[in-house]
């Protein structure tokens, strides 16, 4: 994967959780002008999901995602 894309994900997935809905925005226009033209979108685990909330359940945790799998 490309430097500039790790660093942008890394930037990005450590700083959102900190801000408040209103500074969202202006992080995001940052981020561009540190990126310009990059477009990383969000990885989803989707798998590892499903499977966190699967062991989640079965050791008696809630959680407040729904997953579906095969069971």
């Amino acid at each position: 994967m490309p430097e500039d894309i790790v660093l942008m994900r890394a930037l990005r997935d450590m700083n959102m959780p900190k801000f408040v809905f209103d500074d969202v925005p202006l992080f995001f226009g940052l981020i561009q002008d540190l990126f310009p033209g990059l477009r990383a979108d969000r990885v989803g685990y989707e798998n590892l999901k499903e499977i966190i909330v699967k062991n989640m359940t079965a050791i008696g945790f809630k959680h407040s995602e729904e997953a579906k799998f095969d069971d």
